[in-house]
């Protein structure tokens, strides 16, 4: 008895494989017409199947390469529209497997577009589904969210914003600055990303000289000065992290490095009142380094501000150590 079932399960397998060789090239045509015509009458989701089956026959059939090769082409194309569909219908789990079906398929038949396409989406669906908690600052679960749609498509400038906006506020400043970083850079791509790459840089400086302030108040100047020194190779220095980085060398009493930037940063200043701020600091450098005809000449810049009564002091003084 149970050699004769395994008499006849051998016969079965040996059927089953007769029938695949069976198959020819019409069978492969017939197939990919039927996704055709389900396509055409806007059925793309129940086109997969029979594309699939026409991919399957078609490898194994001599001479069905021209229809194999469109089957392939058409595939990643399904599975985009399918993913639309359910991005309309409400179903974003839904849509996010089949936008990843249509990414892995259009990879393994060569359709760059659509992959693309589909990378776009994706980003836009966790966009979406982030939204709720990045404008009720849950920054880590939104920034969770947002490095999906990150990974799928670094391109997308909106979303990237606010990755970065959500690592910065959540403390990881490192990984903030990294896609700020990639944002800035993108503008030397395409024009288009011009405006979003601006903003980008607005974002970069706001939370970097934040973290700069912070470290100076509490009288970690040397972090304060790695900060700026590192936003110096990203963006050209603003006005205040001049002045930052005057104020902690004064602290950290490099006068040296005073001396070297104080005219540049006072220059920079967009008020009389900093500027004569950033002269009575490399006023006081230079009298520190006993070079004082500069310190004198460099006090006789503080006009406005908190600073005029003790430059005027001190010039007075240092006029009597030259007598």
């Amino acid at each position: 008895m149970n050699r004769m079932k395994i008499v006849l399960a051998s016969a079965a397998a040996l059927f089953a494989f007769c029938t695949v060789s069976a198959q020819t090239v019409n069978d492969v045509n017939a197939k990919y017409n039927e996704a055709v015509a389900l396509i055409q009458s806007k059925k793309a989701a129940e086109a997969i199947a029979p594309l699939e089956e026409a991919i399957k026959m078609g490898e194994m059939v001599e001479g069905a390469e021209m229809t194999l090769q469109n089957a392939k082409q058409v595939l990643p194309s399904c599975y985009y529209s399918k993913g639309i569909s359910e991005v309309k219908a409400g179903q974003m789990d839904a849509a996010l497997a089949d936008f990843n079906k249509a990414i892995e398929t259009a990879k393994a038949y060569n359709n760059p577009k659509i992959a693309l396409a589909a990378g776009s989406a994706i980003a836009k669906v966790y966009t979406a589904q982030a939204a709720d908690a990045f404008n009720n600052k849950n920054y880590a679960q939104a920034a969770e969210i947002f490095a999906k749609g990150y990974a799928a498509n670094p391109n997308d400038t909106e979303l990237a914003l606010n990755l970065a906006m959500s690592y910065c506020e959540m403390g990881d400043l490192a990984k903030g600055n990294e896609v700020y970083k990639n944002i800035i850079a993108l503008s030397d791509k395409h024009s288009k990303y011009a405006d979003d790459a601006a903003t980008a840089k607005e974002k970069f400086i706001y939370y970097n000289m934040l973290d700069a302030a912070k470290k100076a108040g509490e009288q970690n100047y040397e972090g304060a000065v790695a900060v700026i020194d590192s936003m110096g190779t990203v963006v050209p220095l603003t006005a205040d992290a001049n002045m930052l980085l005057l104020q902690a060398y004064t602290n950290m009493k490099n006068y040296d490095k005073v001396i070297e930037i104080g005219e540049a940063a006072a220059a920079m200043q967009t008020t009389p009142e900093q500027q004569s701020d950033a002269y009575f600091l490399l006023g006081a450098a230079y009298q520190n380094k006993e070079n004082y005809p500069a310190a004198i000449a460099t006090y006789q810049k503080v006009t406005v501000g908190d600073n005029v009564a003790t430059a005027k002091q001190q010039i007075t003084a240092l006029n009597a150590i030259k007598k």
